[in-house]
């Protein structure tokens, strides 16, 4: 099992660090008054942004949580990983709550209120990323 765990922590490493440099952040630009078709790339490419930023946030939160299971081993404090789940379910909820009132707000237009959304979730993606960034 601690065999599993160790090649599963050197994959996540090895997803980390090539996601660094394999996907560099293109920038999405929406010129003034699209049209339909300019909307929905710029759509589609928040959506590459938020995969990304989504993909690289679980990378993160694996490396985390092999960490604390190491510490949980060598300690027995078997509080911090229950604790560190909860806050990454509790994250997923606000991201969700937060964005919607965004969304809400710009409807009756979905293509603003589409986009609205889009922004909101990759800026809170990101910056629970660099909270998990941080050393413990």
């Amino acid at each position: 099992m601690i065999k599993n765990n160790t090649y599963a922590n050197l994959f996540s490493f090895f997803l980390l660090i090539i996601s660094g440099s394999a996907y560099s952040n293109a920038v999405c630009q929406l010129v003034d008054k699209p049209t339909m078709n300019e909307s929905k790339r710029y759509i589609q490419c928040l959506d590459t942004q938020l995969d990304k930023a989504k993909q690289e946030q679980g990378t993160w939160i694996q490396k985390r949580k092999y960490e604390l299971v190491q510490s949980e081993e060598a300690t027995g404090n078997t509080q911090v990983l229950q604790l560190f789940m909860r806050s990454i379910k509790n994250n997923e909820k606000y991201i969700e709550s937060a964005c919607q009132w965004r969304y809400i707000l710009k409807l009756p237009n979905a293509k603003a209120a589409a986009i609205s959304y889009k922004h909101c979730e990759i800026q809170l993606v990101n910056q629970f990323t660099e909270s998990l960034k941080q050393p413990f």
